[in-house]
């Protein structure tokens, strides 16, 4: 027991995929290690993730560069305004890309934001660039985010620029040093997103749990459920990770991935309960044998050991008797022997 709970992680992220019967070792663990546990797996994801990402990433910074000098003949930024192409419409859309659509108007409408904004949160990822700012859409957060130029200009000391400035900018870029950083930043951001979306799916895989042991017939504390729940998570980050992995690199979607992901967790969840009831109900069975076996072994000692009082009782009792058998059968001789002497005194004397 104590060498199964000194796993290594690999052996736990193979043990709760395939072994639900060590379940009920990971139950009595401390939850501080199983939380260890998860981040682990959560961090693993979150590079592996950021990894393609980056990649992809890469390849659209290529290709935005290559679409900047080919189609965008004209910018310039001054007193926190931009203009690019005069103002003309440009819209970019790839379903493949990090940012499958890109639309650019920087003389819009009020009416044509609106349509813009519209447009873009019907794709997963997108960025509308406006005259006085951007707005960029991302599928994990709730609602758009807005960045005015003036915001970003005052940060970094940006007063103009032009697109000459823009091309030497991009030629004195070190690129390397840019996707590092993307990957780091995106890997600390899924991380961050991650851990905390996991965390409550496994509280409620905790809670699930706590009531279905409770309906089974065995009482197991909410500790030993929520422990279940994390490793019960392992399988499902897993296929998770690979589908993010084959969609963003072929753009195949699986409907209702997200509902698989939450009843594979579950049915890992019930199996292992149910089967730390039958391992419960074993026990038991084989602790009432024992039981019974010490039960028969008891009554053959106490029967035993009646026997021997009752033996001792009987044995002064005819200890008893033969003496006296024996004393009186002395007397006996003796008397026979006295009676003799006296006749023949008697007969000398006549």
């Amino acid at each position: 027991m104590t060498e199964e709970k000194n796993m290594n992680f690999f052996n736990r992220l193979i043990t709760s995929i395939k072994d639900f019967e060590k379940y009920a070792i990971f139950a009595t663990e401390k939850t501080r290690k199983a939380i260890a546990y998860l981040a682990l797996v959560i961090l693993i994801f979150s590079i592996v993730i950021a990894s393609v990402f980056t990649y992809k990433f890469s390849i659209s910074t290529n290709n935005a560069i290559d679409y900047f000098e080919t189609n965008i003949s004209e910018v310039s930024f001054k007193d926190n305004n931009l203009n690019i192409n005069s103002g003309e419409e440009l819209k970019l859309i790839n379903p493949e890309e990090v940012l499958p659509i890109v639309i650019i108007n920087t003389n819009a409408t009020e009416e044509q934001e609106k349509n813009y904004q519209n447009e873009i949160s019907s794709y997963e990822n997108g960025i509308l660039i406006l005259k006085d700012r951007f707005i960029y859409k991302n599928e994990m957060l709730s609602q758009n985010i807005d960045y005015d130029y003036k915001d970003i200009a005052s940060i970094y000391g940006i007063s103009e620029f032009d697109r000459e400035d823009v091309l030497t900018f991009i030629a004195n870029t070190n690129n390397i040093n840019l996707y590092v950083s993307f990957f780091i930043i995106i890997v600390i951001y899924l991380f961050m997103i991650y851990f905390v979306s996991t965390m409550a799916d496994v509280i409620m895989l905790g809670i699930l749990g706590f009531i279905f042991s409770r309906i089974v017939g065995i009482r197991l504390r909410f500790k030993a459920t929520f422990n279940m729940g994390v490793y019960a998570l392992t399988l499902p980050i897993l296929l998770n990770m690979i589908y993010i992995i084959i969609n963003s690199i072929t753009g195949l979607e699986i409907k209702y991935f997200s509902w698989m992901y939450t009843t594979i967790s579950y049915i890992y969840m019930i199996v292992a309960i149910l089967i730390i009831k039958t391992d419960l109900i074993n026990r038991q069975v084989e602790l009432m044998k024992i039981i019974e076996e010490q039960e028969k072994v008891k009554k053959e000692i106490e029967e035993n050991e009646r026997k021997k009082e009752e033996e001792k009782k009987k044995e002064p009792k005819d200890s008893k008797d033969k003496d006296e058998k024996k004393k009186d059968k002395k007397d006996e001789e003796k008397g026979k022997e006295t009676g003799l002497g006296d006749s023949r005194s008697y007969t000398s004397r006549k």
